[in-house]
């Protein structure tokens, strides 16, 4: 026969594993500073995408053209993209009005103030850009174009940087 105890401890044994509940999962922990893991591989080229949108779903920021180091940038081949236009190197307070858009094509009315600094005349310009994803557009006057790709601050020379 089994003794008392033991069987007082098997039927608490029983008890316990029958009204047993699954553990809450655990809640992941909040990162700290110093823990935080390294970002991905791209990130160390680009800045993590946060100011996004306004006229095109484009992240805020310099973009250069593709074939063009991000350290060194001649005047041309910059486009500064603020939320409300695509600024150059000798335009600024530029505007961007979408006419139309088709999947990731947007026709758009651009004006802006034709010089970098001081009084100029506003000009527009009905263009189409192809947003390709949020760091990449290419700029299309007709037939020809000109593909820029977002460069992150510590990527740009100094005189670029925000």
């Amino acid at each position: 026969m089994i003794s008392r105890t033991l069987s007082a401890a098997l039927v608490s044994l029983l008890a316990v594993a029958a009204c047993h509940e699954r553990p809450a999962p655990a809640r992941p922990s909040k990162p700290s500073v110093q823990s935080a893991a390294p970002p991905p591989a791209r990130e160390s080229l680009n800045a993590p995408s946060r100011d996004l949108g306004g006229a095109l779903p484009l992240k805020h920021g310099i973009f250069v053209a593709v074939d063009i180091p991000c350290g060194d940038p001649p005047n041309a081949a910059i486009r500064r993209y603020d939320g409300l236009g695509l600024s150059g190197a000798h335009t600024r307070d530029c505007r961007i009005n979408v006419l139309e858009k088709q999947g990731g094509a947007y026709e758009i009315d651009q004006s802006c103030i034709d010089a970098g600094s001081g009084p100029a005349p506003r000009s527009s310009e009905r263009v189409t850009v192809v947003v390709r994803d949020n760091l990449t557009f290419t700029l299309k006057r007709g037939q020809e174009g000109e593909t820029f790709r977002y460069c992150a601050d510590s990527l740009l020379p100094p005189g670029l940087k925000k």
